[in-house]
């Protein structure tokens, strides 16, 4: 299928306002507002001067919404493609609103086993390591780790939303997220299992023998990073098995 035809001016403010999609929550419409606010832009380009299609196209989109709100941009970007369609008279006018509505909730429940249940935290252990090893980089580490994942979604699901239209959902599906999601927090597991134990190591007495101590440090890690799979395998989850290993770091920093 062709890209659908909007400009870049045009492309960017809608990938701007995917970040706001959530600033208009109601309990009523959810992000609804939100999204109608950052599928303007588009709009208006699509109608042009017809005020009335332009307005009638808008008011759709101020209906009930709510999905994942990293996961608005593929759904963005499909729909503007889809409007494209029904303003040509490809489709019928309420297609994009449909599509919206089918999708909204299988891609919520994606992006929060994604980016919530599995980038996160993954990202946060990241960050307390790179903490523990070298200071202030902790949260250059966090912020890096986690942005890019996100930012990815959204620049390059509005982009293949574009292109594709309703067959976004194809894309979508063919990045198999909750099969990486499972990936991503046996290694978040592991990363707790090193972060326990070059903690516990760095807290043993100064030694002479360097040599030993790192040994001791590459062991233990391997050790601890084995066990921490082991019990997500067995049914721990990352935000217990987290808990177990920040906690008593955190009290520890507090009380000495």
């Amino acid at each position: 299928m062709a890209r659908a035809m909007i400009s870049g001016r045009s492309f960017i403010k809608v990938f701007l306002g995917s970040f706001f999609i959530q600033s208009s929550w109601s309990f009523e419409k959810m992000q609804g507002l939100g999204f109608a606010a950052a599928i303007a832009p588009a709009l208006e380009e699509i109608y042009g001067a017809d005020e009335g299609l332009k307005k009638g196209a808008l008011k759709r989109h101020l209906a009930f919404y709510n999905a994942h709100p990293y996961m608005a941009s593929p759904v963005l970007g499909a729909t503007i493609n889809i409007e494209e369609k029904a303003r040509k008279g490809e489709c019928p006018k309420e297609a994009p609103s449909k599509f919206k509505s089918v999708v909204m909730g299988p891609y919520g429940a994606i992006g929060d086993a994604f980016f919530w249940g599995a980038v996160r935290p993954l990202a946060s252990i990241a960050g307390v390591l790179a903490a523990v090893l070298w200071s202030m980089w902790g949260p250059i580490v966090f912020l890096a780790l986690y942005n890019v994942f996100h930012l990815l979604m959204r620049w390059y699901g509005l982009k293949k939303g574009l292109e594709l239209g309703d067959g976004v959902v194809a894309f979508i599906k063919s990045l198999d997220l909750p099969r990486w999601a499972v990936r991503l927090k046996y290694l978040s597991a592991a990363l707790l299992g090193v972060l326990c134990a070059v903690t516990a190591v760095s807290l043993l007495p100064p030694s002479g023998n360097g040599a030993a101590k790192t040994a001791s440090a590459v062991l233990a890690s391997i050790a601890a990073a084995v066990l921490s799979g082991y019990a997500f395998k067995k049914g721990a989850t990352i935000q217990a098995l987290a808990s177990v290993v920040l906690i008593p770091l955190i009290l520890y920093g507090i009380i000495f």
